[in-house]
């Protein structure tokens, strides 16, 4: 597992720099490889533009340290097994002022073990992701068979009426079809210039 996390590692260290060259004179790229072109071209010749070291090391030291804060928080709840310093506890250097070192304890297995069963993130999974999408499967498929069902049932059953209705009033002639095949389409056309008039 460590040897993935550092093939991973250096793979994130170099991305911007294998394959790109530093001058972008006459380079057709796709928007990835333009996002991986640094703005400042350091090596340039004629390079006019200065690294600004003060404002990197402003940003990157928020970052840093609060990388470093969460492994030696993560060196007290995952302790190696094939570690050389197994014998060194950090916690023994602040035993004697340290006077709930029970509760401490207690507290320490409670939040490893509630991270190691991955409940920090399955009980909300669970309670907000899942059940939310119970609710809309379950809506969803009672608007169909209510609704949507409902709707396509209703019009075959009245277009099925209604055939034969038309069937037995026009006595099975073309021309009475017709009739009533012009007359819906000008009932509809009414309906159309009306609504279109409000």
């Amino acid at each position: 597992m460590r040897f993935s996390m550092l093939v991973l590692v250096l793979f994130t260290l170099f991305v911007g720099a294998i394959g790109i060259s530093f001058s972008q004179e006459g380079i057709h790229l796709d928007i990835l490889s333009k996002l991986l072109i640094p703005f400042i071209d350091l090596l340039h010749k004629d390079s006019k533009n200065f690294f600004n070291y003060y404002e990197f090391l402003t940003n990157a030291t928020f970052s840093v340290s609060l990388t470093f804060w969460g492994i030696f928080i993560a060196s007290f709840f995952y302790k190696s097994v094939y570690s050389y310093l197994k014998n060194l506890n950090l916690l023994n250097l602040f035993e004697k002022s340290f006077l709930q070192k029970n509760v401490a304890d207690n507290f320490q297995n409670i939040i490893y073990n509630w991270s190691y069963n991955h409940g920090y993130i399955d009980v909300f999974y669970e309670k907000y992701l899942i059940a939310s999408i119970r609710r809309l499967v379950k809506f969803n498929s009672f608007f169909d068979k209510k609704r949507i069902d409902g709707i396509t049932n209703g019009i075959g059953i009245t277009s099925f009426f209604l055939g034969e209705a038309i069937k037995y009033v026009g006595g099975g002639r073309i021309a009475s079809y017709i009739l009533f095949f012009i007359l819906d389409i000008l009932i509809f056309l009414v309906i159309l210039l009306l609504h279109r008039n409000k």
